[in-house]
């Protein structure tokens, strides 16, 4: 699946905006910035200082507003990094860590990657976690660079191995990602 369904992606999207404007008001921000750069603020702070998420559950409790366990849990689980987002296919958006040692068919929240960043082949700083049973990019993306001809036919070549090495992964059960002593924030 290219994207979540309407009703997952809204679960995801309020959950994680709540936790955003949590997050601002708890550090004195008595006026969020718009809502990209307010996500993007508040991943960078979560991998910085993963009990803020906690901090922020709180907050939302208090106040009576409701926050999605499994968005909490996902967002906890929530891997920040760069990745290069090779191409999109019918199935998920494939994106190949940077160090070349995994692949992963990953879910957009409401559109594929490349919808996003407005081509494919580029090296992209964005956030998966695992949701709904898919590998869910989180949808804010941050475009590095561009791949050249050359580097770009590397890669695919790169991918056609790692995918005959069976390190192709499109279930978060068995992702490397969430299988190893969590790193993540």
């Amino acid at each position: 699946m290219t994207v979540l369904n309407r009703h997952d992606s809204q679960r995801f999207i309020d959950t994680y905006q709540r936790v955003a404007i949590a997050l601002s008001t708890l550090n004195g921000n008595p006026k969020p910035p718009d809502p990209p750069v307010l996500l993007a603020q508040a991943r960078e702070q979560l991998q910085d200082a993963p009990e803020l998420l906690d901090q922020a559950v709180t907050h939302l409790n208090q106040r009576g507003l409701r926050a999605d366990p499994e968005v909490i849990e996902a967002l906890r689980q929530m891997h920040l990094g760069e990745w290069v987002h090779l191409k999109d296919l019918k199935s998920g958006s494939i994106l190949i860590d940077r160090q070349g040692q995994q692949a992963y068919r990953v879910t957009g929240l409401t559109q594929p990657l490349g919808v996003i960043t407005g081509t494919s082949g580029c090296l992209v700083k964005t956030g998966l976690c695992p949701f709904a049973g898919h590998i869910l990019c989180d949808g804010i993306v941050i475009t590095r660079c561009h791949l050249g001809s050359n580097l770009r036919r590397d890669v695919n070549d790169r991918y056609r191995s790692l995918k005959a090495a069976g390190r192709l992964h499109h279930n978060p059960m068995t992702a490397p990602l969430w299988n190893q002593p969590l790193h993540s924030f």
